[in-house]
């Protein structure tokens, strides 16, 4: 009864290890974690596979559908069944700065006061002294307005959004597809200008002649009065002052359609190749809003102060109004607004590669994207000034009265302080367009759904348009004509012309990112 019983144990233990040999499963372990995204492991043993060339017998495989999602046996690197991905991640981007050219007011050039305005006359009507002025100057600096921050355009950080979601074809393919959409709304910056004003008077030389009717007393008892007639020069003691502000704001927005191949493995690392289609639009604004004003300071009159002499060591003082005769400025104002809006289209095929590598629940995935396509590239431009101006007239009449009024005129014109007026309209070209990326994330899979990551992008779009530069101040020279109480001025005037021009330069990009991934 004992051997027949040693018997019967040696033969179970016989039959348990011939289980045990033909098991699919390698030395009792399932093969290690896998990652839905490479699918990193040992590879599984079919089962159908025979051990020593036999089919002794075969256990029932392991449902696919039973297994926990990042831990499926495969063979090679297809996935073993369709599946679907989606993600959202937050962007924080920071683009390169923009430069605003330097910012000219085109006004009247003055001279610096340094004494009163005083012509004397003798018994004859001749001059004997003329207007004292003297240090001749261009307007004073101080009287310029600048903006802040020295023209720099820092946008800072910008939050935007960035869509994805794909969907990983059948085993035999070893394909899959997917997409993204970006968004980075409008984003705006505000540069306020360091108000410029000149603390004295400048007399401003208007180039034109007053004309000033006084009478020569008779020097002998019994002769008669002469009435002798003078011109002087219209000199206006005024001051100026002037602003700036300029606002420019940004906005992004594109998506792409890439279809990734099969994965290479080489040791832990899974490669895959990348082809899709892409389109990228870099929009950037600028507004200047600018004004400058010239106006007579308070207690400031325009008169002329004439000291008439007799020839007998006596003299009266006469003092007449500018406005006699001429119609004065005393006030003039011109605000210009200015705005220009340019749109950058990058449309074509990108390449691609991707590496990535899983290590339980961690994963880094990086990819390289260079996009070769058309830059469509268009500019909008609007700009306009207006100007108030308010003058004074004198009259007098046959009593010696002077009356005096004001009147104010406002024109509007085309063209400000950045674009003349033939540059207002619409332009648009197509150019080559490059759009290389790189991204870089850091993956850990909270569940056997959601994956967590954080990461980094740099993205750099060659030969873009912005806003801020495409504004050129081109020397212009011209004769100025302008004709007033009959008299007619002339003057050759160089003068800085701002002027639109194709101005490009590299829009680079760096940030990093935060999201969340799905996989169902």
């Amino acid at each position: 009864m004992k051997r027949e019983k040693l018997l019967a144990s040696g033969a179970w233990l016989l039959m348990v290890s011939a289980i045990v040999a033909q098991s699919p499963v390698d030395g009792g372990k399932v093969p290690s974690p896998l990652s839905p995204y490479g699918q990193i492991g040992s590879a599984a043993i079919k089962k159908d596979q025979t051990i020593n060339e036999k089919k002794d017998l075969e256990l029932p495989a392991m449902e696919v559908d039973k297994v926990p999602m990042g831990a499926i046996p495969r063979e090679e690197t297809p996935p073993l069944y369709p599946r679907f991905f989606l993600g959202g991640e937050y962007l924080a981007w920071k683009l390169n700065n923009a430069t605003l050219n330097p910012i000219f007011f085109n006004v009247p050039e003055g001279l610096l006061q340094t004494s009163p305005t005083t012509i004397t006359f003798n018994q004859n009507g001749v001059v004997s002294s003329n207007v004292s002025v003297s240090n001749n100057s261009s307007l004073l600096l101080q009287s310029q307005a600048q903006l802040s921050q020295n023209g720099i355009i820092d946008y800072g950080m910008q939050s935007g959004v960035r869509i994805s979601a794909g969907y990983y074809l059948e085993q035999e393919s070893g394909l899959s597809i997917n997409g993204n959409f970006i968004l980075v709304p409008k984003n705006s910056y505000y540069l306020s200008s360091v108000t410029g004003l000149n603390d004295f008077p400048i007399l401003l030389q208007t180039g034109f002649e007053n004309t000033l009717n006084f009478v020569i007393p008779a020097v002998v008892v019994g002769d008669s009065p002469t009435l002798s007639t003078q011109n002087y020069a219209i000199v206006l003691s005024r001051q100026v002052d002037s602003s700036i502000f300029a606002n420019a704001s940004t906005y992004i927005a594109g998506g792409e359609l890439n279809v990734r191949g099969r994965d290479f493995l080489v040791g832990d690392m899974n490669f895959s190749g990348l082809l899709g289609f892409r389109y990228f639009q870099f929009k950037e604004a600028l507004g200047v809003n600018s004004e400058y004003t010239i106006f007579r300071p308070n207690g400031v009159t325009d008169t002329q102060t004439f000291t008439l002499g007799n020839g007998t060591g006596t003299s009266t003082t006469q003092q007449v109004p500018i406005s006699l005769n001429y119609p004065t400025p005393i006030n003039i104002q011109s605000a210009s607004n200015d705005q220009i809006k340019v749109y950058n289209h990058f449309i074509g095929p990108q390449i691609g590669i991707n590496a990535d590598f899983n290590h339980n629940r961690w994963s880094v995935n990086t990819g390289f994207n260079l996009g070769i396509g058309v830059m469509h590239q268009v500019a909008k431009i609007s700009s306009n000034t207006t100007q108030t101006v308010v003058t004074e007239t004198s009259t007098q009449n046959a009593a010696g009265q002077i009356n005096t009024t004001t009147n104010t005129a406002t024109t509007n014109s085309a063209g400000g302080l950045l674009f003349s007026p033939t540059d207002v309209g619409q332009y648009s070209r197509n150019q080559f367009g490059l759009l290389p990326e790189i991204n870089a994330k850091l993956g850990f899979r909270a569940t056997e759904r959601i994956k967590l990551t954080v990461g980094y992008d740099f993205l750099l779009l060659a030969n873009v348009l912005r806003a801020p530069n495409q504004t050129q101040l081109i020397p212009y020279s011209n004769n100025l004509n302008y004709t007033a109480n009959n008299q007619t001025q002339s003057a050759n005037q160089t003068l800085q012309i701002p002027a639109f021009q194709y101005n490009t330069s590299n829009l680079i990009i760096n940030g990093v990112t935060a999201g969340m991934q799905l996989d169902f």
